[in-house]
């Protein structure tokens, strides 16, 4: 039998013991879900008052809405979390000086912004940030591309390849693109021409893995109509994605 001086030394830790599980509990289920992102806020976060002309052959500045499938898995040391993608991605594009950013938020958890330089010769990719939480908890990772490789020529046609390679920091990676065919895309009850862009890249350094994009891209949005991304990384973190993204309309709003 438990003496009365000896209950409250057990049933204090069992009291803490009990609150830590809910929390963890309460932990996990915020850690597996993922929040979308909706038209005022991307507008609000990402996008951009400032009146700037955009580059010639740029895309329409605003918010672009796209329907989403898929999950992912963010991981650190033994933990990984999975989770699935909200219904809706936005992609935002605002202008830049010498250019625009184009910025993917999956989720409020998930969001990767690139900033593409316009020249004559095509669009270079400068600059990324790719911002990952768990749960509210992550980091943002700014990192200037050297050198800016090409990321879209100013003309682009069935049987054009290429090869993107640059550093991140210490991460290194070579993208080999190809451009396979053309292909009508459904958007909003209208037939949009589009050419199906794969780009199969190599990452090597603190982080190796894959990330492999397949783009059905409109030459007169100059967005992607339709965009599946598989992402594989492993390192200091790890992340896995797979999303299936499709234009849910021809105009940006915002």
């Amino acid at each position: 039998m438990i003496s009365r001086l000896a209950r409250p030394a057990v049933l204090i830790p069992l009291a803490i013991a009990l609150v830590l599980v809910g929390l963890g509990a309460w932990w996990l289920s915020r850690a597996g879900s993922s929040t979308q992102v909706s038209e005022e806020q991307a507008a609000r976060d990402y996008g951009s008052d400032d009146a700037a002309a955009m580059p010639a052959g740029a895309p329409k500045a605003g918010v672009w809405t796209y329907t989403a499938r898929g999950d992912e898995t963010v991981g650190t040391g033994p933990l990984a979390i999975d989770r699935e993608l909200p219904p809706e991605a936005r992609v935002v594009v605002r202008p830049a000086p010498g250019g625009y950013w184009r910025t993917l938020a999956l989720s409020e958890e998930h969001v990767e912004a690139s900033r593409l330089r316009a020249e004559p010769r095509g669009e270079y990719l400068v600059e990324r940030v790719t911002t990952l939480k768990v749960a509210g908890v992550g980091r943002d990772d700014r990192e200037v591309l050297k050198p800016p490789p090409l990321a879209y020529p100013r003309s682009i046609e069935v049987g054009d390849t290429w090869t993107e390679r640059y550093m991140m920091d210490e991460v290194r990676v070579v993208t080999r693109v190809r451009v396979l065919r053309s292909a009508p895309v459904k958007v909003g009850g209208r037939d949009v021409p589009t050419v199906i862009i794969d780009k199969r890249g190599t990452v090597s350094g603190p982080l190796t893995g894959f990330r492999n994009d397949r783009i059905w891209w409109s030459d007169d949005l100059k967005m992607p109509v339709r965009w599946v991304i598989s992402t594989e990384l492993d390192g200091f973190a790890s992340l896995r994605t797979d999303a299936d993204l499709r234009l849910t309309q021809l105009e940006p709003t915002g």
